[in-house]
């Protein structure tokens, strides 16, 4: 089981490094998420060892300390070849149809359609200029909207 573990660890190292080698345009950081996670994983470690029961118990404590600090790496935002929401949720820019883009006052609010369906909604840490760039040359497909879709 300990193999298995490691191979995952790394196996999901790897895909956090390509993803975020991947990104174009970074989302805002969800910090109260990254602390939250932090000190799971901080419990993580410490129990184990606090209780001393056995060395499978050991080893399942970091391998979910591991998980949740990698968790904690894995950004939001815009990459070549997808919308990257999440660790499951990333969406290619083929199965969207439109976005809108709504400045704030640090970041740019893109919410992302598939027909009139919304997909997800990314603040992103760029200028509606710099968004619509990346989108017109990797997704030309994909329109820029005026105002949110009908639901039909």
């Amino acid at each position: 089981m300990t193999l298995l573990y490691c191979v995952i660890v790394v196996a999901l190292t790897i895909v956090v490094v390509i993803e975020r080698r991947a990104l174009r345009i970074k989302a805002k950081h969800r910090w109260w998420f990254t602390i939250l996670l932090w000190v799971v994983a901080l419990v993580m470690l410490v129990v184990p060892f606090w209780q001393h029961t056995s060395q499978e118990y050991l080893i399942s404590g970091l391998f979910v300390a591991a998980v949740l600090i990698l968790l904690t790496l894995w950004r939001q935002g815009l990459a070549d070849f997808a919308v990257i929401n999440g660790m499951l949720a990333t969406r290619a820019y083929s199965g969207l149809t439109g976005y809108l883009l709504v400045p704030e006052k640090d970041t740019v609010a893109a919410t992302f359609y598939g027909g009139s369906v919304r997909v997800t909604t990314l603040h992103l840490l760029a200028t509606a200029d710099q968004i619509t760039a990346l989108l017109s040359t990797q997704a030309p497909q994909i329109k820029r909207l005026t105002k949110a879709p009908e639901n039909q």
